[in-house]
């Protein structure tokens, strides 16, 4: 009896553990405080799979180069060929 009771008492302790931890937040980064995502090209500065809202006239920014490094180029969204693409200026 005294084994079953040692057993059921480390079960409640175990899931009390989790259900406290799950109620602290964990110290990860916010997303928000860190650098937004710059698209790699005028194309995919307005389109999917990172900026499928986009429409035409919205801002828009992408990297000049192949690099993260690169400056960035900002601008809006216009229709081109049936798609839409980032125009600077």
């Amino acid at each position: 009896m005294q084994f079953m009771s040692a057993i059921i008492s480390a079960f409640a302790l175990c899931m009390a553990s989790h259900a406290l931890g799950a109620a602290i937040d964990s110290p990860v980064q916010d997303i928000e405080a860190a650098d937004p995502l710059i698209a790699t090209d005028p194309f995919y500065a307005c389109n999917c799979p990172n900026n499928c809202s986009h429409k035409a006239g919205s801002g828009c920014k992408y990297h000049s180069g192949p690099s993260d490094k690169s400056s960035v180029v900002k601008g809006k969204c216009v229709v081109r060929g049936g798609g839409l693409t980032c125009v600077s200026g």
